[in-house]
């Protein structure tokens, strides 16, 4: 569908006059509605004006003979008299400074008479006061005279004016004229409408404070009576002012009834067409700004419109529409239009306003985080501070070249400093940046200088420890990808040995003529085989349910010293038949402890078994527990039967024996479960070598 552009042309004309209507009623209906030309503020003001002159140019002017009785010299206005232009001697040197080229005799006659002159304003009192009251009855001389050619000015400006006023303290009586009924215009003065109260100094130009203080701040009251006739404003001097200010009142009431009805057909319009101002293209670009962007335009195209009418005002109102710059009403119905959009794209998707997305939000955010380093930022605002005082020092020595006698040491003492720490501060941390970009491609070589005790350099030291944390993640890795790979190998190997057995011996038992001898042999080692493979399989489900922690615990109170008799007890046959000497320290006292006892029972088993398959033959082997400082503690130790190696912890890998060889039986998951065990309870599993003395420590609370 065609967009109504001309709907929506007209409604936004109709919402300028309406707007210049509003503001009409606004800034000019105080000085229409209800009013008069009298009522007016340009009349208002010369009325004002008028009484403020006339008092003392008029009915309450000063004697000056009065005047001049009234003047005194003080010691003060000697001193300043005689040091006006400088001490004696000071010039006495400008005197004959100014006649230090003329050499004829009346020259240096009238130097002479200037320079005794100077003498004696200061060795003669006398002689200086009677100068200073020459030079005050001047002044007052003066005054006199500005008054007496401001009244004449006033008399002709004001003629219109008549006035019949008595001052109130003398009774004395001034009028210019008959004051009757007639006059358009009248105002009384007494008791009850305040008297015409004035200063009776002329406050014009540059009064001087020896004339103000002569006459001293006094105030004339008068009752009576001002008006202007009928006649003066109807064919004297106001006929033009009178005119002007009817037919702007007029101009207004008709501005006034276009802006009602304006109003009436714009909301009439608007109620029907509305919708037509939600064109999508222009919403769909004008709703990607953020909420604060678009409030912002949203009232700059109502502070434009406003402001356009407003000026349509003052042409239409003052000028009459003259020299009206066309320009003007076609910004102030493009801004309207474009206000109107607005209003109606902002309504209809404020509520679904992403408020965080917004510039302000933003700011905020960037301000937060300028905080988050105090030290950082309080030096930033501080250099920041420096510059800008720095700069504007620099610019102050153009217009005040005077000012360089505290910008030199400021410069030196302050902003030099200043740049300098900025540009060490600066290039230490493009250091900083630069190795940065390097340990994000991968190059760890060399560490980055810490350079005191700035943030940049604790920033440095936290990527150096980044750097270690990195290195050591990278040895890590490549140590877990090394385990992995044998645990592939170990699982590969321990599963298949068996399995081979089984499937060898299966295929044997096929043959008809094997002896009922062989066959029983057979048998027995495929159940063996079977057994071994199934303890293989199960041990390793079972670390690696504990592994991911999907194992649940039922703990009660246990006793860890009947547990550990039970577990030994549980072996004792294996011990007897072994070529070690177990050397066990049990304490009769119960321990006590919560855990899983069937869970625990095998941590104890798993260890006791570790010691019979790995300890070297004719050895001892060490068992304790004990209570120490609310722990149990757990050791059992011996001395190895194959070389442990350095790296002790990957004992606990699966799969991972001292018998490298694989010669035993074990599954290489005995440590490793009994340490998963161990931390799913809360506890410790410490190993340690020393040579070929292997020692395990188990920690547990104890209750």
């Amino acid at each position: 569908m065609k967009h109504p552009i001309m709907k929506n042309i007209i409604i936004s004309i109709l919402a300028v006059i309406t707007l210049f209507g509003l503001f009409t009623v606004i800034d000019e209906g105080r000085n229409y509605i209800g009013k008069n030309y009298f009522d007016s503020d340009r009349f208002q003001d010369e009325l004002s004006s008028f009484q403020s002159s006339i008092v003392p140019l008029v009915l309450a002017v000063p004697d000056i003979e009065e005047v001049k009785k009234n003047i005194t010299v003080t010691r003060q206005d000697v001193e300043e008299y005689r040091y006006r232009y400088g001490g004696l001697q000071e010039q006495l040197d400008s005197i004959r400074f100014q006649y230090e080229e003329r050499t004829d005799d009346a020259s240096i006659e009238e130097r002479n008479k200037k320079m005794a002159d100077i003498t004696k304003n200061f060795e003669d009192n006398a002689y200086v006061e009677k100068k200073i009251l020459i030079e005050k009855e001047e002044k007052i001389e003066e005054y006199f005279q500005t008054i007496e050619r401001e009244k004449n000015n006033f008399l002709n400006t004001n003629d219109e004016f008549i006035y019949d006023l008595k001052n109130v303290v003398t009774g004395e009586r001034f009028t210019n004229g008959e004051v009757d009924s007639k006059n358009a215009f009248t105002k009384v003065y007494s008791s009850k409408n305040g008297y015409l109260k004035e200063n009776v100094i002329f406050e014009s130009g540059e009064l001087p404070w020896d004339v103000t203080n002569l006459i001293g701040n006094k105030f004339a009251r008068f009752e009576g009576t001002v008006a202007i006739s009928e006649a003066s404003i109807l064919s004297g001097s106001r006929e033009d002012e009178y005119k002007y200010f009817i037919t702007n009142q007029r101009i207004f009431y008709g501005v006034l009834v276009v802006g009602v009805l304006a109003a009436v057909a714009f909301v009439l319009l608007w109620k029907r067409n509305s919708k037509n101002f939600r064109y999508d293209k222009a919403e769909q670009k004008y709703n990607k700004y953020p909420i604060d962007v678009r409030l912002t335009l949203f009232f700059i195209s109502i502070y434009v419109a406003i402001l356009s009418a407003r000026e349509i005002i003052q042409y239409v109102l003052y000028y009459k529409g003259y020299d009206l710059i066309i320009l003007t009403p076609i910004i102030a119905i493009i801004f309207t239009a474009f206000t109107l959009y607005q209003w109606t794209w902002l309504r209809a998707g404020i509520g679904h306003v992403e408020w965080k997305q917004s510039l302000i939000f933003s700011w905020g955010r960037s301000l937060e985080g300028f905080f988050l380093n105090r030290t950082i930022a309080v030096q930033t605002l501080i250099m920041l501070i420096v510059i800008f005082f720095w700069g504007f020092g620099t610019m102050l020595l153009f217009p005040v070249p005077e000012a360089i006698i505290i910008w030199i040491p400021a410069t030196i003492l302050i902003g030099i400093p200043v740049l300098v720490f900025l540009l060490s501060r600066m290039s230490y941390l493009n250091r900083v940046i630069v190795k940065t970009e390097e340990m994000a491609k991968g190059v760890l070589r060399g560490e980055i200088e810490v350079k005191g005790k700035s943030p940049v350099a604790h920033h440095a030291a936290n990527l150096n420890e980044l750097r270690n944390r990195i290195n050591s993640s990278h040895s890590e890795q490549a140590k877990s990808e090394r385990l992995k790979t044998e645990l592939i190998t170990n699982v590969s190997h321990d599963l298949r040995t068996p399995l081979t057995s089984i499937i060898t011996y299966t295929d044997l038992l096929k043959n008809t003529s094997i002896t009922d001898e062989e066959r029983a042999s057979y048998i027995a080692i495929l159940d063996r085989k079977s057994m071994r493979l199934k303890t293989l399989i199960e041990d390793l489900f079972e670390v690696s349910k504990m592994a991911t922690g999907n194992i649940e615990l039922d703990k009660r109170k246990v006793d860890l010293t009947q547990l550990l008799q039970q577990a030994i007890a549980e072996h004792q046959e294996e011990i007897n038949k072994s070529e070690l000497d177990y050397r066990v320290s049990i304490g009769t006292k119960p321990i006590m402890s919560y855990v899983d006892g069937q869970k625990w029972w095998r941590v104890l088993d798993n260890l006791i078994i570790n010691t019979l398959k790995y300890a070297l033959p004719n050895t001892r082997v060490y068992i304790n527990l004990d209570l120490v400082d609310g722990e149990a503690i757990f050791v059992i130790k011996n001395i190895a039967k194959y070389e442990l190696g350095n790296d002790i912890n990957e004992l606990t890998e699966r799969f991972k024996r001292a018998d490298t060889s694989r010669h035993t039986d074990g599954s290489g998951l005995g440590l490793a479960i009994a340490q998963s065990i161990v931390e799913l309870h809360d506890g410790s599993l410490r190993m340690e070598v020393d040579g070929d003395l292997f020692k395990v420590t188990v920690t547990i609370a104890a209750i």
